[in-house]
């Protein structure tokens, strides 16, 4: 009786453990600006740090640093309005530019974010799964006490 509740408790948090098999996902790659400028320099390097260590911090410094790629579009896109010419075609393309390098590091952040999470929650299930092996041990050696004291009482009573 005992190595049978030994034995299912040992089977129960192998397979609680093994069904928190991982996938390795395709990491979004780190894209290179067409246009390089100072907003697209402190870009890369706030996500670059927030991957390297995902912090409300970091996650501020992204914030500010796409609002401020954000800001030269904007700029470009009223100097849009202004110009003609070369100057006019000199100002959408870098826009443009502009926009799809932030729309790529959008994409990069959003997934070390996703990531960061992941990681978290991937921490929490396994502590609350050891948790569980722990309670589903402790109820092993409830049982296994139960059992031995009826089987103690039984004992007793038998002439």
């Amino acid at each position: 009786m005992k190595t049978l509740l030994i034995f299912l408790t040992t089977v129960s948090v192998s397979v609680l453990f093994s069904s928190c098999k991982e996938a390795k996902p395709k990491v979004v790659e780190k894209p290179t600006p067409a246009t390089m400028n100072i907003e697209t320099s402190k870009l890369g390097s706030a996500i670059d740090a927030y991957v390297a260590s995902p912090s409300t911090t970091q996650a501020v410094e992204v914030d500010r640093a796409f609002r401020e790629i954000d800001g030269e579009i904007a700029e470009l896109d009223q100097r849009v309005t202004r110009v003609s010419g070369a100057e006019l075609a000199e100002a959408k393309a870098k826009a443009n530019n502009l926009r799809v390098y932030r729309d790529k590091e959008r994409l990069r952040y959003t997934e070390a974010q996703v990531r960061a999470k992941t990681q978290l929650e991937k921490e929490k299930v396994q502590g609350d799964a050891r948790k569980a092996g722990d309670g589903v041990k402790d109820a092993a050696e409830a049982v296994k006490h139960g059992v031995e004291n009826a089987v103690e009482a039984v004992k007793e009573k038998l002439p």
